[in-house]
């Protein structure tokens, strides 16, 4: 199967890559850009969920590895359906440290429900793992809501009326209110919750002498992700390779992966010249759109000047 262009068609599919060169987007940073991506969109289907899992495992099955790391907060999920798959630990990545989840880390649950939710980040495994395996949506429910792009506080897709199991991993505080109040905005129905501390039983550990390659949900500027790689390596572990959903391809990125000593390897389920590809292939970008979009990767810090689009100052 390619991947990529599986990916691209889904991602366009259900609005989890937006192309707007005529109307562009206004990123964190200020500037406008022509492209959006929310990967958290495929949380919601299980078969979305599988097409990431199965790509990754194909990107990953040549290279060493005793644990694979996701990246907090949006590379976890799949991550841990990786890890879920192959029967090896879990490393969450969290303000520079390292902590494990050993296998399985699952919860029963009987009842039936529309979905699974989760607090982020200690929950998201449990959550994804008990999607997956009774095949319904996932969605996770941050602190407070984004302070850019789409300023969302639940990642995935909320459904009205949806019964849902809420679970709220967390290590020390909790903040299982601001989660109930955000879903129930969006009218889902928490049916089950499971709340539990879990600060005794995961706890920032050492690597020394783990080969654990990091999973990533975008690359743009590549400088969370490099740090990542770092993370990894400051526990001790070795970490040679960095893998991603998607990536934009942007100069800053090399120099940041390149920028690391020993440098990181890095390869994308799907690159920007596929989903041009796709998108013009499919009709979602006419031939004007598609230079405007090439012209962008060649010069994205630029682009919006050079097409009258001026920096919103924040």
């Amino acid at each position: 199967m390619d991947y990529g262009k599986e990916i691209a068609k889904k991602a366009l599919e259900i609005n989890a890559i937006k192309l707007r060169p005529d109307d562009p987007f206004t990123w964190a940073s200020g500037y406008r850009m022509p492209i959006y991506n929310d990967n958290r969109m495929f949380l919601f289907s299980p078969e979305n969920r599988k097409l990431i899992r199965d790509g990754f495992g194909d990107l990953i099955k040549d290279v060493p590895y005793d644990m694979i790391a996701g990246t907090s907060t949006a590379g976890i999920a799949p991550a841990a359906s990786l890890t879920n798959l192959l029967g090896v630990p879990l490393v969450i990545i969290e303000d520079g440290k390292s902590y494990i989840f050993e296998q399985p880390f699952t919860v029963g649950v009987e009842e039936d429900f529309d979905g699974v939710a989760s607090t982020c980040p200690w929950a998201i495994p449990f959550g994804v793992s008990i999607a997956n395996k009774k095949q319904l949506p996932f969605m996770y429910i941050r602190q407070s809501k984004k302070a850019h792009g789409l300023k969302q506080q639940i990642e995935g897709v909320p459904v009205k009326d949806q019964k849902i199991l809420l679970l709220d991993y967390h290590r020390g505080d909790s903040y299982l209110g601001n989660a109930i109040n955000a879903l129930e905005e969006k009218r889902v129905k928490v049916r089950k919750i499971i709340s539990k501390d879990i600060s005794n039983i995961v706890k920032p550990v050492n690597l020394e002498g783990k080969t654990v390659p990091v999973l990533e949900d975008l690359i743009s500027t590549g400088g969370s992700s490099a740090k990542a790689v770092q993370g990894i390596r400051d526990a001790n572990g070795k970490c040679d390779y960095c893998f991603s959903i998607f990536d934009y391809g942007l100069d800053k990125a090399v120099q940041a992966f390149d920028s690391l000593d020993p440098k990181c390897k890095v390869s994308s389920l799907l690159t920007y010249d596929t989903l041009l590809e796709v998108a013009k292939e499919t009709g979602y970008i006419n031939d004007q759109q598609t230079k405007m979009l090439d012209e962008w990767r060649a010069d994205p810090f630029a682009w919006g000047e050079k097409h009258g689009f001026s920096k919103v100052e924040k």
